[in-house]
Formats: C-alpha cells, structure tokens, sequence
C-alpha cells in the first residue's frame, strides 16, 4: 500500500483481502457498476479507506438479497439505513436493470459457445442474488437445453460438454462467494450408475454460495467410496442425487449399503426424480427433498439463512 498526503491507499489485491471479495467480483462491480472510482498511483489502480468502507456496504447488501445493480445506486447513508431496516433496496431514477434476462446465456448454453457462457454468468451472477441465480436462471436454462437435446443426435455427448460447463461454473461460485469458517461441510454424490449430475450441481452451487464448506464427488460413485469421502473430508451432511428412471437392484443395493454404513450423526439428504422410489431403503431418518424450496429449507435450518 502507498500514502500520500496522510491517506492510504490500497492496491486491488489488499481490497480482495480486506473486503473478502474476489478480484473478479470487484473488477466487475467496478467496470460494470462503477461502485467505486479507484485512483491511479503509476500504472495500477489504488483505492482509499472510503472506497472499502463502501465495498463492505454494497457486499452486506448483496449477501441481504439485494442485486448490486441497484445497490450501487445509493449513497453510503443510504445503504446503512438499508441494511438497518432490511427493506428492499429501491433504484434511486430510471428504470430496473434488466438483470433476469438470461436469453443470451440460455442460447450460449444451448450452443456450447463457452466464452460467451462465461460473460453472461459473470453478468448475472454479478446483478443477482446467488439463489436467484441458481434457481431462476441456471437450471431453468439446463432443464430447457436437456429437454431440446432429446430429440437430436449426440445428446449424451453434448449433455457431458454442459456438465463440464456446469463445473466450471461452480469454480466460478467458489471464487465469487466468499466462504465462511466453521459452517457445515455439505458432500455431493450420485450412486454408482447415476450418471446425470446436473441436479447436485446446481445444489452444489447454491451451497458454496451461501459460504458453506464444499465437497463435490460428481456422479456415478460407489456407497463405500462416498463413505470414506465422508469420513476423509469430516462432511456433515451428505446430499445424494438420485435421478435414474427404473428401481434396479443394483441402485437399491448402493441405498442400502450409503445408508447402512454412513458414521453416526451424518445426515443424508436425498433428491431427484428417482428419490421417492427409495423411501423403504431411505427409513424415517434421510431427508427426502421433493423440490428446490426443500432444499433451500434444509440449508436454512443448518444456519446458512443467507440463501
């Protein structure tokens, strides 16, 4: 950090770590929002204390569920009185960005154009609150890309190469969202067989979103392996994906030995299509998760009220 005429001043990478926001994120709230007006000092931008005073404003607003969009609209005061009140934050003139217009990520997607992908994510995720994102815009476009696929050739190709995207995204998540210590470690899986991961994705996402502790395993993986994932990375919760059409034998088999063998105190929570097809293996003790707003509750009543 330099001073001149008794001010500190902060190079972008000190901000990252006195606000805890991405350099990404600050990149764009900037270029896109102009939430602060950094100075220059040579050839890099610096910023004051007042600049990171604001920063931690606009991140309270946007972790209370307001889009930054509108936040960056409102004076300092203005957003201290706002996150006092926890009213909705209002645009100060003009009319509200369009931030839930997805069509362009949506086509991006359809097409596998990765670079565009990237920019509208990177739009949206910065505009939007993280369950908004997830469950309005990211798995919406996914379901509408799977159900198109359906008809043309190469769909569980194409259905890998957005899979692949989707892991990226997630990244993405993990360096946009700032993690709290001491939450809850969620773990994510599908059972050997069950390929289709897009539905723990996006659960993966939220979760990594409202600061919780990640540990993605992806699809396909055998009960004993998840068991020992749960022990290695201490997990306390396990979220299972479950989404194959048919009850088989052997899916039932890999129920029963997850539930048979996972250590005491670890929940299990279960969703999908297919998890109401696994209620006698399940018992009284797993979660069965019959929707998204299930989902959302559980993660609420662990503590993460911020989804």
């Amino acid at each position: 950090m330099s001073t001149r005429a008794g001010s500190v001043r902060y190079p972008i990478r000190a901000v990252a770590k006195l606000t805890g926001l991405p350099l990404d994120t600050l990149r764009a709230w900037e270029r896109r929002y102009g939430a602060v007006t950094p100075q220059r000092d040579g050839r890099q931008r610096v910023y004051t204390d007042a600049d990171i005073s604001r920063l931690k404003l606009l991140q309270r607003a946007v972790t209370a569920g307001h889009a930054i969009s509108r936040a960056t609209t409102l004076s300092d005061a203005e957003l201290t009185t706002l996150l006092e009140t926890h009213a909705p934050a209002p645009a100060r003139t003009g009319p509200r960005s369009p931030a839930r217009d997805s069509a362009a990520f949506s086509r991006a997607l359809a097409s596998l154009d990765t670079a565009t992908i990237d920019v509208e994510f990177a739009r949206l995720a910065a505009s939007l609150p993280p369950v908004e994102l997830v469950r309005d815009v990211l798995m919406p476009a996914i379901r509408t890309s799977g159900e198109d696929w359906l008809h043309q050739p190469g769909r569980m190709a194409q259905e890998h190469m957005v899979s692949a995207t989707m892991r990226h995204l997630m990244g993405s998540f993990l360096r946009l969202f700032a993690r709290r210590r001491g939450h809850t470690r969620l773990l994510f899986a599908t059972p050997s067989g069950d390929r289709h991961e897009l539905g723990i994705l996006g659960a993966a996402m939220l979760a990594a979103s409202a600061g919780t502790d990640v540990t993605y395993l992806g699809p396909d993986l055998p009960a004993t392996e998840i068991v020992a994932a749960v022990t290695a990375s201490r997990a306390q919760v396990v979220v299972l994906g479950l989404t194959l059409p048919t009850r088989d034998a052997a899916t039932v088999r890999e129920v029963r030995t997850l539930v048979r063998q996972l250590p005491p105190g670890v929940e299990l929570w279960v969703g999908g299509a297919a998890a109401p097809h696994f209620a006698r293996e399940l018992g009284s003790g797993p979660r069965v998760l019959k929707d998204f707003d299930a989902y959302l509750a559980q993660l609420a009543r662990i503590g993460h009220h911020d989804v």
